[in-house]
């Protein structure tokens, strides 16, 4: 596996930890009725610092444990960028037109901008998937 391929595995599970725990926090806050549109910010702040913490941690264990794979990217790691870069920009825009419709519903900016983050998340995470099957099936 190039050092492209075991950033992507390692980013995709990052953020799937990250933002699944996030999400399923909010989700068992949402079912007491805990959910509190003041504590926006903090949470965010906090899921930001885990990313980049987590993200910095390891990656430099990929290119400790495997220095020879730290080359630069080739044309077929570029192509398979580009691929899951236009694939995920679907999901993307559907979290965007999911996010207008709530604010065109009435809903609170607290919901509004949870629905953003969702689909910033799963089209991140999307992107991921792809990148790790056209990495595996080959492109």
């Amino acid at each position: 596996m190039s050092f492209q391929e075991k950033s992507n595995l390692v980013m995709t599970v990052i953020l799937v930890l990250v933002f699944g725990g996030y999400f399923g926090d909010l989700g068992v806050a949402l079912i007491r009725g805990e959910a509190e549109p003041s504590q926006l910010g903090m949470p965010f702040i906090g899921l930001t610092a885990a990313i980049i913490f987590y993200a910095i941690i390891a990656h430099i264990a990929v290119a400790v444990w495997s220095p020879d794979d730290t080359d630069e990217a080739d044309e077929r790691d570029r192509f398979i960028e580009m691929r899951a870069d236009a694939r995920s920009g679907y999901v993307l825009g559907a979290g965007a037109i999911l996010a207008l419709n709530l604010a065109w519903l009435g809903f609170e900016v607290y919901w509004v901008a949870h629905m953003v983050l969702a689909g910033l998340a799963a089209s991140e995470i999307y992107k991921g998937v792809q990148r790790a099957i056209d990495y595996r099936v080959g492109v």
